[in-house]
């Protein structure tokens, strides 16, 4: 978990959701910071534009079974949390599974990454069974990395 401390960017995601398919068009640059709480849960803070606000979305990711899997519990439903692969000083690729759904996402340590952690990424998507229609590459510029205390979501 410690290696995953710190800031990180959102590069790209893979994911059948619709949103991200009918709002491909406006994705916004989004970073997050994750900090290990007691040596094992992460609490992950998402900074991103809403209407041209910045917002924090936080977030808590209890430890899971195994080594590298954490867990999101809500009212109805539970998102799996997996590291893929990662190398703590320059990218993470993280997949997210709730019920039959899965989604992968790539983190960078800098809004740009390598050309090879790019084909990294691409293999492990279409190794769940998805393809490049759905994969979706964010901003690398206009982030956000504070909002106001009117503009946090718990």
């Amino acid at each position: 978990a410690m290696q995953l401390s710190g800031k990180w960017f959102l590069v790209g995601m893979a994911s059948r959701c619709s949103y991200l398919a009918e709002h491909s068009h406006q994705l916004e640059a989004t970073m997050v910071t994750v900090t290990v709480l007691d040596g094992q849960s992460l609490a992950i803070s998402t900074f991103r534009k809403l209407d041209r606000m910045c917002w924090e979305i936080r977030q808590h990711y209890l430890p899971a079974q195994a080594p590298g899997r954490f867990l999101r519990r809500r009212k109805s439903s539970k998102v799996d949390v997996v590291v893929g692969e990662a190398d703590p000083s320059s990218f993470t690729i993280l997949y997210y599974q709730k019920g039959h759904s899965i989604s992968v996402k790539l983190y960078g340590r800098t809004s740009l990454v390598s050309d090879a952690v790019v084909d990294k990424f691409e293999q492990r998507v279409r190794a769940v069974g998805l393809s490049e229609d759905v994969t979706y590459y964010f901003p690398t510029y206009g982030f956000c990395d504070s909002a106001d205390e009117f503009h946090i979501l718990d």
